[in-house]
This record gives structure tokens, C-alpha cells and sequence, in this order.
């Protein structure tokens, strides 16, 4: 019997789904409150309904060498270490995205956009929410 070759198997990871890995996982993370994307970001996540787990996420993915950079837009809640909070954030991040990807993690930078209480926060939510109601 005539034994055939392999065919060779690629896969390609959107960007998008690296963004979703890395901002769902971050968001698990005690400390997180909210990821924040950019102006155009947070527009459309006021005209749609739809949850947007890489809002605030950004990367740069090197497909030949499966390499993965990642920043973050984040509030933290106020009272916690920084230093705490994107040291697990890494942690956590570089497991998922290898465990799912089999892509390696280069860096990983958090860009602090805000610090509050759990308190300031949920008033926070709830003014975006009734606001988001009274505009449907």
C-alpha cells in the first residue's frame, strides 16, 4: 500500500478573537471593573445591544512567529494594587491565550484609565443604563 503524505494544517486567528480571549479573561479578574475602548469603540457599543468583550483591547499579532502583544484599556477599582491586579491580568491572559491559540504572549500592557469604588461604579451603570432607555 502506497502510504499517503500528510496535508499540512494551518490555522489563522483573527484578530478580533485574540481581542475577545484577552478581554473576556482580563475582565475575570478581581480588580478589573471595565475595560474601555476608544471614542469610535464606545459609540458603537451605544448603538448596539451586543456585549463587546474586546472593547478596550487592543493587539499586534505576528502570524509567522504566533507571537501576540496586548493593551489594555481598563478601570480598576480603587483601594487595589495595580501592580496586583496586572500581574494576574498577565498571568491569566498569557495561559488563555496559549491554552487556546497556541500563540505566545510577547506583552502585555495595561493602560489605567480610571480607579473607583465598587459604589462609584454601579452608580456609574446604572446612570449608562437608564440614560440608554430613556434615549430607545
Amino acid at each position: 500500500m502506497d502510504k499517503q503524505p500528510e496535508a499540512t494544517q494551518t490555522i489563522i486567528f483573527d484578530d478580533m478573537v485574540l481581542e475577545k480571549i484577552a478581554g473576556k479573561t482580563a475582565s475575570e479578574v478581581d480588580g478589573v471593573l471595565s475595560l474601555q475602548g476608544n471614542l469610535i469603540d464606545n459609540l458603537s457599543d451605544r448603538l448596539t445591544e451586543s456585549d463587546r468583550p474586546q472593547s478596550g483591547v487592543d493587539i499586534e499579532l505576528d502570524d509567522q512567529q504566533k507571537t501576540v502583544a496586548i493593551e489594555l484599556d481598563a478601570i480598576l477599582e480603587y483601594g487595589k494594587r495595580a501592580e496586583e491586579i496586572v500581574t494576574k491580568v498577565t498571568s491569566k491572559i498569557t495561559s488563555a491565550v496559549t491554552t487556546m491559540t497556541g500563540y505566545r504572549v510577547t506583552e502585555v500592557k495595561l493602560r489605567v484609565k480610571d480607579m473607583l469604588t465598587k459604589d462609584e461604579w454601579q452608580q456609574r451603570q446604572q446612570s449608562s443604563r437608564s440614560k440608554k432607555k430613556k434615549d430607545d
